[in-house]
Order: C-alpha cells, then structure tokens, then sequence
C-alpha cells in the first residue's frame, strides 16, 4: 500500500509537537490512551482528525490543501523513491525522538 508523501506525515507530526499539551492532554481525556504508544498511520488519523474537530468544510478543505501540497524546495522529478522499509525505519526512528523530546 502507497501511503501519503512524507511531507503530510511530516507536517501532521510537527503540529502535534508544537501543540503538545493541547493534543497529548485532548488524546488523554477522550481516550485514556498513550498517543505515541498508536502505529504510525493511527497517529497521524488522530492528529489530524483532532486539527480539523469543529472546522467548517471550507477551513477542513484548505487544510487539507496546505497539508497535501509538496514542499517548495522540494525537488520531487527524478527523486530517489525510498522503499516502504525505508520509510518506515525513517518514522520510526524520529517517532524515537519525539518520544524522548517530550518524556524527557
């Protein structure tokens, strides 16, 4: 299975670390559970089902659309394509870092 391009996985976690205590305690209260202990594609469901709570259809669609477009820099014709190995590997190991960023 092809999963979203990077850059959404990205953005969908860099906006849960900056809104930490908003999301970590949201998560907490609605479901007693651990954010960080989800899988990868579960998490980033939950971060971005708890961003567009509440929004209209129109603020959901435009975050959808920043969301989805590819980066400015990025050089994305001609690219290497990373194996799903790879990219997996990838999440997990700065899901590790952020895991430590915010216990520590």
């Amino acid at each position: 299975m092809v999963g979203p391009p990077y850059w959404v996985g990205q953005r969908l976690l860099t906006l849960a670390v900056r809104r930490w205590p908003e999301f970590h305690g949201t998560m907490l209260l609605r479901t007693g559970r651990e954010p960080l202990d989800l899988p990868l594609p579960s998490l980033l469901d939950v971060i971005y089902a708890w961003w567009v709570e509440g929004g209209t259809e129109k603020d959901v669609a435009k975050f959808r659309q920043n969301l989805e477009a590819p980066p400015s820099v990025a050089e994305l014709e001609g690219r290497e394509e990373w194996s799903d190995e790879e990219t997996d590997e990838s999440f997990a190991r700065a899901l590790g870092g952020m895991r430590r960023a915010v216990r520590g």
